[in-house]
């Protein structure tokens, strides 16, 4: 099913997401709070950190992005 956004995270709060993110490797969990504090409709990140996060962690990536596109937060990479 390529293309298709993971189910999995998807129905997780912010706060149980950001728990979640804290193990991991990546600054995501800074963008889940930034997304949710400040009520976003959409986040624009350089194009360098999605292809960082895509290398060293692409499930989580994926999970966080989907999170965001299910709240109707749209990613602009620059």
């Amino acid at each position: 099913m390529s293309g298709a956004l993971p189910a999995e995270g998807v129905g997780l709060s912010a706060e149980d997401l950001v728990i979640e993110l804290r193990t991991s490797r990546t600054d995501l969990a800074r963008l889940v709070e930034a997304a949710a504090r400040d009520q976003l409709t959409r986040i624009i990140v350089p194009q360098r950190s999605v292809d960082a996060w895509e290398r060293r962690e692409p499930e989580t990536w994926l999970k966080v992005s989907g999170w965001l596109t299910a709240r109707g937060i749209k990613i602009v990479r620059v």
